[in-house]
């Protein structure tokens, strides 16, 4: 019988990261899941962490790969889950009740959007909440959280795995090709489900060409060019309204300034 989820951990050299991520995962009151570790052929202690919690573990590797999303891709393979939540090593789920808070329910949305907890240097600093309703301004120089969210393997199988010629945005132009292109469902989740540390690649280096490129090459697709130099134009457009946004939300200041405005219109038409 199949399993109402799948749990897949991506790890390479994080043993302590990892540690933290088995035992958010074992320690769940909901055990309708299996749990499978993908590991890129660590050199430090991480295949000894894997060990200790085998009896625990569905699956596991460790083998040299040729990057994150390959690792992905591999894990989505072996999967037999319903849905698919991808917990790299690091990351880990918010409390031991978080899964059964959200599978004692069923769900047929295609994507099961949950909250997450920011960290950075083990200090929560934010807590995104989801959309109800995606559209691509969801997605214009923003995204989901890939850690909290939990995608229906049929997914893959329909639209394709992850590009593995990526490195950091994969996940966000796996979202662009099913949510906004193919009209795939959504269901919002107000669970926080997982804490996701900043210190990960895909946001310590969001400003390198390479990352650049790579939005670049998901935005030049012909059919988002028939709406991108739209959002470009507006986004620019609320860049240089801001001020005026600003200064209507301190009251205090909007009104004296809308007087002398309007004073001075007056009288440039008594000229």
């Amino acid at each position: 019988m199949k399993n109402k989820l799948s749990i897949i951990t991506i790890n390479f050299n994080n043993k302590i990261g990892l540690r933290k991520t088995i035992e958010s995962v074992i320690s769940q009151t909901f055990n309708d899941f299996e749990y499978i570790i993908i590991d890129g052929g660590s050199s430090d202690e991480s295949v000894e962490v894997i060990i200790e919690n085998k009896n625990k573990i569905n699956y596991w590797v460790s083998e040299k790969d040729n990057g994150v999303y390959h690792a992905m891709n591999k894990g989505i393979a072996l999967a037999n889950g319903k849905y698919l939540l991808f917990l790299n090593s690091g990351d880990f789920l918010y409390d031991s009740t978080v899964l059964e808070k959200i599978f004692m329910n069923e769900h047929k949305a295609d994507f099961l959007c949950g909250r997450c907890a920011i960290s950075r240097k083990g200090e929560v600093i934010h807590i995104t909440n989801p959309p109800e309703i995606h559209t691509f301004q969801t997605y214009f120089k923003g995204s989901i959280n890939h850690q909290s969210t939990f995608i229906k393997k049929e997914m893959f199988l329909r639209f394709g795995l992850y590009r593995e010629d990526f490195r950091y945005n994969s996940d966000w132009e796996f979202w662009i090709r099913t949510i906004i292109l193919n009209n795939c469902s959504t269901e919002k989740i107000n669970e926080i489900v997982c804490e996701y540390n900043l210190e990960g690649i895909s946001s310590t280096e969001n400003n390198s060409e390479a990352y650049k490129k790579e939005i670049f090459d998901v935005c030049s697709q012909p059919i988002l060019q028939k709406f991108i130099p739209d959002y470009e134009y507006w986004s620019n457009e609320q860049k240089s309204l801001a001020p005026l946004y600003w200064l209507k939300s301190k009251k205090i200041l909007y009104i004296p300034v809308l007087f002398l405005y309007r004073f001075a219109l007056y009288f440039s038409k008594k000229r």
